[in-house]
């Protein structure tokens, strides 16, 4: 199984995963500049299907990371998943921050319940808690940073109290590995969509001439 993760919100933006002796593997990773745009995704695949010497056709999946976080460069992270999968009619995964950050807290040795945090601009954050065995509840929406909690681990970036992780890529990888092996087999691209817990920033009527007449 060879899986391409592609994620618009971590550093490194894309990663080539393949089965290793004692399970996933990072056979190739492409990083993104701090403060690059998210435009460059397509060459960061071809630097990353060089460093792993795998040519395109080799690819059986697609991991995507769909947030919640910046809303111009996970919908850019998605349009490129789609395209990919939808040219070479493969099938994808995806991937939320949430779950990305959850996994890396485990594979880094944090134990127990988790309250997994992403920042989610105008002063919001977004929450979803993890228990043992992966389980989640439903993500929610704070209009303050999460205090501390005598039975979770906080674990994210941004907030006082929390162990600090930022998933990337790589971790995209590891969670479409787990979900692959347990018998998740992917949807068609068309299928692939951002999660937005919030509405964009742009105002209605934004883009509109100020010239056009509007009615009180």
């Amino acid at each position: 199984m060879r899986i391409l993760a592609i994620d618009g919100a971590g550093p490194v933006a894309v990663a080539a995963c393949g089965r290793g002796p004692d399970g996933p593997l990072i056979a190739g990773s492409a990083r993104r500049a701090a403060g690059a745009d998210a435009d460059g995704l397509p060459l960061l695949v071809e630097r990353c299907l060089q460093q792993a010497s795998w040519r395109s056709g080799q690819v059986d999946l697609i991991a995507c990371g769909i947030g919640p976080g910046g809303f111009t460069s996970i919908r850019v992270a998605v349009a490129l998943a789609r395209g990919l999968a939808l040219a070479a009619s493969l099938p994808v995964l995806a991937v939320t921050s949430f779950q990305a950050l959850a996994d890396r807290a485990r594979r880094e040795g944090v134990s127990g319940p988790l309250r997994v945090v992403v920042p989610g601009g105008r002063g919001n954050w977004f929450i979803q808690d993890f228990d043992e065995r992966g389980h989640h509840g439903e993500p929610e929406i704070l209009a303050a940073p999460p205090g501390v909690l005598p039975d979770r681990t906080l674990v994210g970036s941004g907030c006082e109290g929390m162990v600090e992780l930022v998933a990337d890529a790589s971790d995209v990888a590891h969670v479409a590995f787990g979900r692959h092996a347990a018998g998740a087999g992917g949807s068609p691209g068309s299928e692939l969509v951002p999660l937005y817990l919030r509405g964009a920033d742009a105002r209605e009527g934004a883009g509109r001439s100020l010239l056009d007449r509007v009615d009180p």
